[in-house]
């Protein structure tokens, strides 16, 4: 089996590049597929992240919808030491999420040790 039929999402619908589908971004209408590059969290399924430092285990962050290029983003991270971290690739909704909780919450924020993040 390959990445054009990766069987269902927990809502039903078929996943993979080989399935034509429009964004779930409410309103937007735009073709896609459900393959990878469309993937909110860059991996099929709820809790799979692909991308983004690997030295962080990304939790719960995904909305697992496939969106657009206009409705995705790929959010960057800044540390109160100026180094950088790098997310996997988000819908738009879901990269606010975490920016906020990021600036908000010092205890989620600081769980990841400095000297792990890239500069």
């Amino acid at each position: 089996m390959g990445w054009a039929d990766c069987g269902d999402d927990s809502k039903g619908r078929p996943i993979g590049y080989g399935f034509t589908a429009t964004c779930d971004y409410p309103g937007c209408d735009n073709e896609i597929d459900r393959g990878l590059s469309y993937a909110c969290g860059g991996m099929h399924g709820d809790g799979n992240y692909s991308g983004g430092d690997e030295s962080v285990e990304w939790q719960d962050i995904s909305c697992e919808g496939y969106f657009c290029e206009s409705h995705m983003a790929l959010g960057i991270l800044e540390h109160e030491d100026g180094k950088y971290l790098c997310p996997p690739q988000l819908c738009v909704s879901c990269n606010e999420q975490l920016e906020k909780d990021y600036r908000e919450d010092p205890d989620w924020r600081d769980q990841w040790p400095t000297d792990a993040l890239p500069l």
